[in-house]
């Protein structure tokens, strides 16, 4: 049995049974907090406790190695399974969520995008647009593939042992597969030019490859038998490119010819006498096709202004702010924004459509193949229609589903996560920096061939984290009004409330949308801070049972 040495300490310190009698719970409650209190401020009494405290753990575990004669697992009284019911939830929550997603918003938009010519049956195409960096991603996964892999990733993850969760390992492994999947194959291939100030293809000059351009301005008068890729600040295409244009800059100009699609990502864009053989997809501030320009394939913008003044071949869809149409669509015309205008020089083939916030303005001597479809948004919800409480249901399961999983899946980390939520000064403030700092950061990364793979990966990350933040924030406020209680029957059900509230409290008028960026910056705060607490363990003094 344990030796205990009954040596006289010094007076400043406590002795080993006095120590012992703490670690039990058999200490008196105010001698029990006064050994607390010293302890705190002595390094010597502290060390010792620990000392203690480990002896006892190796003796307990000693007895029970040599005394055990049946394993304490068959002699441990069995323990109601009350999950099953959970999983047959999550998973018709699941199949109904999912159909619903595909049916009203997924197959709509991929007919669209392939009337516009922007084809493709996986999902990374969906969210590429069929090379929007390089031509090989679009054959890589389809949907289902890519979300196979998903979850046997996570399933795997699950079922590793408990010595191998290592933040460090998981993040070096989730990268490493990020990179794989992401990887160019035609990157090698490829003809990187990297200059701190500027770059020159000059005129009648050929460059029989896919050229990467990085530098502060690029100009390409000569010809390129490939893909042009640019991050440049200033860029100016005024010869011709056999393959696709994909650009990165503050002003992005097209003068010549491209063959293949273009992909612009900048404040301005402009195609001035420009032909584009297939389809343009652009991301800007400022948008403008002049009257000389010409696409023989659609055109997708997300703009704060565009004027178009130039032929599109195909469909037009667009989420562009102010819209001034005088130019020509030989499809249809799909536009979302805040105010659009349809010159008399404008010509549209297919039907036309406009969701927005004003009335448009159309000149008669306008063209039109069929009616003007016009809908004006209302600034709030429409609370009356049946439809608006099945959306808020059926986001209310994904969330549950989710949220489930990981309960289920990872209780000690959802369990650390809620529990960092009720540190609020922390978690409001890492909230803030990681739904901030974290895209910035991911598209400054994005910037190098290097670190592409490595900035989308955490965009993905940061797009998982944001969604999962609204999770985290149900669980605190089911926690809050419900207490405290173990199992995962009762995680789950303080869940399934905390959503509840969390969502009609969003829904309300005037201050939903409030509600709403609160919980994002508290999730993903508490998710940061959980994350940070487990790769740097602090060391804590010894617990024990105080009498009260």
């Amino acid at each position: 049995m344990r030796r205990v040495r009954f040596a006289r300490r010094s007076m400043s310190h406590f002795d080993e049974m006095t120590c012992l009698l703490y670690l039990e719970g058999q200490l008196e409650r105010p001698r029990a907090l006064e050994l607390v209190a010293h302890a705190e401020g002595c390094a010597e009494c502290r060390a010792l406790l620990r000392a203690l405290e480990r002896e006892s753990r190796l003796l307990a575990h000693a007895l029970v190695e040599e005394d055990e004669t049946v394993p304490a697992r068959l002699l441990a009284p069995p323990v109601s399974d009350n999950t099953p019911w959970a999983w047959i939830v999550s998973f018709g929550l699941a199949a109904a969520g999912a159909y619903t997603l595909w049916t009203g918003v997924v197959e709509p938009w991929r007919q669209e995008l392939s009337r516009a010519g922007f084809g493709g049956d996986s999902l990374i195409t969906l969210l590429f647009f069929r090379g929007v960096f390089w031509k090989g991603w679009g054959s890589m996964a389809n949907m289902l593939e890519f979300l196979a892999m998903a979850t046997l990733g996570f399933l795997a993850f699950g079922l590793l042992r408990r010595s191998w969760r290592r933040w460090t390992t998981l993040t070096v492994l989730m990268s490493t597969i990020v990179a794989v999947l992401l990887l160019p194959t035609q990157a090698a291939a490829a003809e990187v030019a990297k200059h701190v100030q500027s770059y020159r293809l000059p005129p009648g000059e050929t460059v029989n490859s896919d050229l990467i351009v990085m530098a502060e301005t690029a100009r390409i008068d000569g010809t390129v038998d490939g893909d042009l890729i640019s991050f440049s600040r200033s860029l100016t295409v005024s010869g011709s490119v056999t393959g696709d244009v994909i650009a990165f800059g503050a002003i992005v100009r097209i003068n010549g010819s491209v063959d293949g699609n273009v992909r612009a990502f900048g404040d301005v864009v402009s195609l001035s006498g420009t032909t584009v053989r297939k389809n343009v997809t652009a991301f800007s501030g400022h948008f403008e096709l002049d009257s000389k320009s010409r696409v023989g394939g659609g055109m997708m913008l997300f703009a704060g202004e565009a004027v178009l003044d130039g032929r599109t071949a195909r469909d037009l869809l667009g989420f562009i702010g102010r819209t001034t149409l005088n130019g020509f669509v030989g499809g249809n015309v799909r536009l979302r924004g805040d105010k659009l205008s349809i010159g008399l020089t404008a010509e549209i083939a297919g039907k036309a459509s406009y969701t927005g916030h004003h009335q448009p303005e159309v000149d008669p001597k306008a063209k039109l193949a069929s009616p003007l479809e016009v809908k004006i948004e209302q600034h709030r919800p429409d609370y009356l229609t049946p439809r608006y409480y099945f959306h808020q249901a059926l986001s209310w399961g994904a969330a549950f589903v989710l949220g489930l999983v990981l309960i289920l899946l990872l209780p000690g980390f959802f369990g650390d996560v809620v529990r960092s939520s009720h540190r609020y000064g922390p978690a409001f403030g890492f909230g803030a920096l990681a739904l901030f700092a974290t895209p910035i950061l991911a598209v400054l990364a994005c910037a190098t061939i290097v670190g592409l793979a490595v900035g989308i990966g955490t965009l993905l990350v940061w797009i998982v984290a944001f969604y999962s933040a609204q999770v985290f924030v149900g669980a605190w406020l089911g926690e809050t009004l419900m207490g405290s209680s173990p199992g995962a029957g009762a995680a789950i059900g303080r869940l399934a409330v905390g959503l509840l509230v969390l969502k009609v409290a969003g829904a309300l008028p005037y201050i939903g949308g409030w509600v709403k960026l609160a919980a994002v910056f508290l999730g993903m705060g508490a998710l940061a801070l959980a994350l940070y607490n487990r790769t740097h363990p602090r060391a804590e003094l010894p617990s024990a049972a105080v009498p009260a």
